[in-house]
């Protein structure tokens, strides 16, 4: 299987990782960018894509 950015998620927000989290969705990873932003890599799936477009409208 060839992967693609499409495929992935990266969440530099802490409100919507914490939602994400109540989700029980699962993190790839986590690191510190360059930037020294803390970041959350996830698959972008069906449910990644609903909490984040829950978060948006709020």
């Amino acid at each position: 299987m060839e992967y693609s950015k499409d495929m992935l998620f990266f969440c530099y927000d802490f409100l919507l990782q914490k939602k994400l989290k109540e989700n029980n969705i699962k993190f790839i990873t986590t690191a510190i960018s360059n930037d020294q932003k803390r970041f959350w890599l996830y698959f972008r799936t069906d449910q990644v894509n609903s909490v984040i477009q829950q978060h948006i409208k709020q």
